[in-house]
């Protein structure tokens, strides 16, 4: 195998995520044998280097130029290459040049951006878009979550976690409150958290498009104001919205979206065919009969 690993490196350098066409199966096969191989051919250094130095000390690069105000100014003119005078002019924040460069240097290293000529940076497929909305519900929810659950689990006696009122959100979160009474104690968490919820619901199958709803819609009596579908805690009617596509002709009111107030205010382009209802997952339902 070693005597033909120039031309393996060569035809996977030249793979790209278009060469799939759409198929995401044959692609994510790929990124799981990747992935494999990693596992096989790192040393265990190497692993726990990238675990414990890299992924944070990227994320929190990450979010620096989020707060600098640059993913923002750079991916509107599409990530072209700029250098790092340039780029410090993008930002909203001053900053020094030479910090600036250093992280943007870790950033090229993991391929996150990539370094186009010496000094000058650009995006990358990776970086382009608006997946950067995504950085801060990490900082907001899942870090702090992540680094608290050792210490809960060692208060707790290392038991299976089943009340919902002694939870490890609830320990480590100032006031003690859970997710939801974060979000609705500061807007802010919950705007880092819809930002993520909709990245990700574009990026997953929508689920009209593989379960059979025609038999679901077909064999509802909606005549009469009948409810076909409640999503419960839908957060801005993304599942929904799928279904009403697939079936354009489903009365209206007959699809009702419920979360929180505070989600609900986010709904701005929902359908007037969908019912926007705010309600509380763990409080009992209001909608009856459903057909």
């Amino acid at each position: 195998m070693m005597q033909n690993l120039a031309e393996v490196l060569a035809t996977l350098d030249g793979v790209r995520k278009e060469d799939f066409k759409g198929n995401d199966l044959d692609r994510l096969q790929l990124i799981d044998t990747i992935k494999k191989l990693l596992g096989r051919v790192e040393t265990q250094e190497e692993r726990l280097y990238d675990i414990i130095w890299i992924q944070p000390h990227v994320f929190a690069a990450l979010e620096t130029l989020l707060d600098l105000g640059l993913w923002g100014k750079w991916t509107a003119i599409d990530g072209v290459s700029k250098s790092v005078d340039e780029l410090c002019n993008l930002c909203t924040q001053k900053c020094d040049p030479n910090l600036l460069r250093r992280l943007l240097r870790l950033l090229a290293s993991v391929h996150i951006i990539a370094e186009s000529h010496e000094d000058h940076y650009e995006l990358t497929s990776v970086s382009l878009g608006d997946v950067w909305k995504w950085i801060p519900t990490q900082a907001s929810h899942w870090t702090p979550a992540c680094a608290n659950i050792p210490l809960f689990l060692a208060k707790t006696g290392y038991k299976d976690p089943q009340d919902a009122q002694n939870t490890n959100y609830i320990d480590f979160c100032p006031g003690n409150v859970d997710f939801f009474g974060k979000c609705m104690a500061d807007p802010a968490f919950q705007d880092s958290f819809s930002a993520f919820m909709e990245g990700w619901a574009r990026y997953k199958v929508p689920w009209a498009a593989f379960y059979d709803t025609g038999s679901l819609v077909s064999g509802a009596d909606l005549g009469n104001g009948g409810v076909l579908c409640v999503d419960v805690g839908g957060h801005h009617g993304i599942d929904l919205t799928s279904l009403l596509k697939k079936h354009p002709n489903i009365p209206d009111g007959s699809l009702v979206l419920q979360d929180l107030p505070e989600v609900i205010k986010g709904t701005n382009d929902l359908s007037p065919k969908i019912k926007a209802m705010p309600h509380d997952m763990f409080q009992p339902q209001p909608v009856k009969g459903i057909s």
